[in-house]
C-alpha cells in the first residue's frame, strides 16, 4: 500500500509523494503537485531513477542532482531537498 505525503516548503509550491517501499528501497513512486520541470517528461526520468534506491538522503539527492545537470532539467517551485524530504517523512511512516 502506498503512502501519500504532501509538502508545502516556503517559496515552493505543493509537491505530493506517493511512493512504496520494498524493505529499505523504493519500489514505486509518484511525484506530482503545483510546481514545473523543463522538460515536461523529466519528471517521470526522476521516478525512474530513484527505483531501486535504499532510503539514503545523500543517496537519493546525488542521484537526483546527476540526473538534473545531465539532462539540463529546470526545475520550477520544487527542489531536490523536498523531494528527499517526502521520500524520508514517507519511510518513517511506512
Amino acid at each position: 500500500m502506498s503512502i501519500h505525503v504532501v509538502l508545502k516548503n516556503p517559496g515552493e509550491k505543493l509537491v505530493h509523494i506517493d511512493i512504496d517501499f520494498e524493505k529499505s528501497t523504493i519500489s514505486w513512486i509518484h511525484i506530482s503537485g503545483d510546481f514545473f520541470l523543463y522538460p515536461e517528461e523529466a519528471i517521470g526520468d526522476i521516478e525512474q531513477a530513484l527505483l531501486g534506491l535504499p532510503v539514503d538522503p545523500q543517496l537519493i539527492e546525488q542521484n537526483i542532482c546527476t540526473l538534473i545537470k545531465n539532462n539540463d532539467i529546470e526545475m520550477v517551485g520544487i527542489s531536490v531537498s523536498t523531494i528527499v524530504q517526502g521520500i524520508q517523512e514517507a519511510f518513517a511512516q511506512s
